[in-house]
């Protein structure tokens, strides 16, 4: 399909996707380069694509974290973990089951809630529906269980009775739900209020006091996807949804949040941001007043290239369990937490790319400035217009893209803040620069002292670039047009000019311009670019903004 001529340049997205997937992240930069020269503005893609450079850094911190799977019998699929006594509560689907109870889209029944309790290691006892009204004819998901143990939040499939309930496009969506402990029984369902047929609510967690609900939901006005809102308590309810924005949520899914108590951060899964593929389990710090820092990926081996989610810490903020369909179907790993933090590596990687084709500039210049240390290294971008370079921990850039009769781009880039391993990716697009004919450009810095012609060292800067455009144009004409503030009479401000612009052509000339090339007019005070005019009061600051050169194009 993609390689059909007419093909929907969507389909070069999908493609990238399923190669990265697939670990094929060479020929998924291809694609996604493809897709991008014709969406150039498309934020997911930009991601996606800086993600297929980041599988080596986020390999690099193998040893944070050590794996192990959670056998449980009689399960097909199982995972979500609510903490919960000595154990967990989890999402669990079975293979053998009455022919009335089965989930069209798997074969298997449908999702209910199971407890199991951890007795030593890699021991569990055997998983047991939990009691009372939770559980019911259709699925029961993500939960999460308060402090206290008495209360339980989930997710549950919107039906009624023993009917399922359709928006206006024929959507189950799933909603939220709270029940009480009673004994040794979950009673007395209540719905969230926000609940609705045509979107869904679910994914619920709780913050450390228990006055915030963090869950997930499609509603109108989202990012895309599914994205994680908060909602603060009031009374016995909730207060309106708050979308956590676009530090956290991106225009695919974000889903499975966990408020860890312990660090007082926001961990979470995102198909989005800087990933591996698929989901990724993704750590956000709280601001406090609903503010998080920045999304971080907590690397391999919590990611892979499969889905990886449901991410839960236990109280020790050593050991926690995860979700993960990396063995094939979704089930649930213990991890631990190790103190080893592996040395810290951070790649800057981007394309110069064409504005006026979308496709990629070979052989421009990208120059990275070191901002602590003032030193710069400069590269030339490949064929395929792409350049890397390693850069420091705890360091500000500042970039610059350049080619030859192009608009020049610049940007910036950190490490600072950073806590692990990632590529930054800073594309650039560059618009071909056709210089407009008969139109004034002030150069920058072409300033002079009072009553005075020389060229200062800071214009000469200003004018080598002239001598750079005028040979990139070897056959542009230009004038240089000089201006003086407005003290003195004004014959003598236009004698003055003239000398000034005179002295620019010379320095154009000695830089090897051709003289014939060159025109020049002094327009003394007739041109002022402010309110300084004669006995006006101005600062010499204002007075210098007159003592200018610009310069026009006559032809090229």
């Amino acid at each position: 399909m993609v390689l059909q001529p007419d093909t929907d340049p969507v389909n070069y997205f999908h493609y990238a996707r399923m190669l990265a997937a697939n670990k094929k992240y060479d020929e998924a930069k291809v694609w996604y380069n493809k897709y991008l020269s014709v969406k150039p503005d498309d934020k997911t893609a930009q991601v996606l694509l800086a993600s297929c450079d980041s599988t080596v850094m986020f390999n690099r911190d193998t040893l944070r974290y050590q794996i192990d799977e959670v056998q449980l019998k009689g399960l097909e699929n199982y995972y979500t973990t609510a903490l919960y006594k000595d154990g967990f509560i989890f999402a669990a689907d079975r293979s053998e089951i009455d022919a009335d109870k089965v989930n069209p889209w798997t074969g298997n029944s449908y999702l209910d809630l199971y407890y199991t309790e951890n007795k030593g290691t890699n021991k569990w006892t055997e998983p047991a529906l939990i009691g009372g009204q939770v559980n019911g004819p259709f699925h029961e998901g993500p939960s999460v269980v308060s402090k206290d143990g008495k209360t339980i939040y989930f997710t549950r499939s919107n039906y009624s009775k023993t009917k399922l309930r359709k928006s206006k496009d024929n959507t189950n969506n799933l909603k939220l739900f709270k029940a009480t402990l009673d004994g040794d029984k979950w009673k007395d369902l209540m719905e969230f209020k926000y609940n609705s047929d045509e979107y869904s609510m679910g994914h619920p967690t709780l913050s450390a006091d228990e006055q915030t609900l963090y869950f997930i939901s499609d509603m109108p006005g989202g990012l895309g996807g599914t994205d994680i809102y908060m909602a603060k308590k009031e009374g016995e309810g909730w207060g309106n949804p708050i979308n956590l924005g676009p530090g956290i949520n991106t225009s695919l899914n974000e889903m499975f949040p966990f408020y860890c108590p312990g660090d007082s951060t926001l961990y979470f899964s995102s198909q989005g941001h800087t990933n591996m593929g698929g989901l990724d389990v993704f750590s956000a710090k709280d601001l406090g007043s609903g503010k998080f820092d920045r999304a971080v990926n907590e690397g391999y081996p919590l990611n892979t290239t499969q889905d990886d989610f449901a991410f839960t810490m236990k109280g020790d903020m050593k050991n926690g369990y995860i979700s993960s369909n990396r063995l094939g179907g979704d089930k649930i790993f213990t991890f631990v937490k190790k103190k080893v933090v592996p040395q810290m590596a951070f790649m800057l990687v981007g394309t110069v790319i064409d504005k006026s084709t979308g496709l990629p500039l070979p052989n421009s210049k990208v120059e990275v400035i070191d901002m602590q240390n003032n030193t710069k290294l400069e590269f030339t971008t490949d064929a395929n217009g792409n350049y890397q370079t390693p850069i420091a921990v705890n360091t500000d850039y500042s970039l610059i893209a350049t080619k030859d009769k192009y608009s020049t781009a610049t940007d910036d880039a950190t490490t600072k803040g950073l806590t692990k391993s990632e590529t930054l990716r800073k594309d650039f697009i560059l618009d071909p620069y056709k210089p407009k004919l008969s139109v004034d450009f002030a150069l920058e810095n072409i300033y002079y002292d009072l009553d005075k012609y020389n060229i200062r060292p800071d214009a000469a800067v200003e004018l080598d670039k002239i001598v750079k455009l005028m040979n990139e144009y070897p056959s542009m004409v230009i004038e240089l047009g000089s201006h003086t503030d407005s003290r003195a009479n004004d014959q003598y401000n236009i004698t003055l000019s003239d000398n000034r612009a005179k002295s620019a052509v010379a320095y154009l000339v000695k830089r090897g311009i051709a003289k014939d090339r060159l025109t020049w007019k002094g327009y003394g005070e007739t041109k002022l670019v402010n309110g300084c005019v004669n006995d006006a009061t101005c600062t010499e600051e204002e007075h210098q903004r007159n003592r200018r050169t610009t310069f026009k194009v006559l032809s090229y």
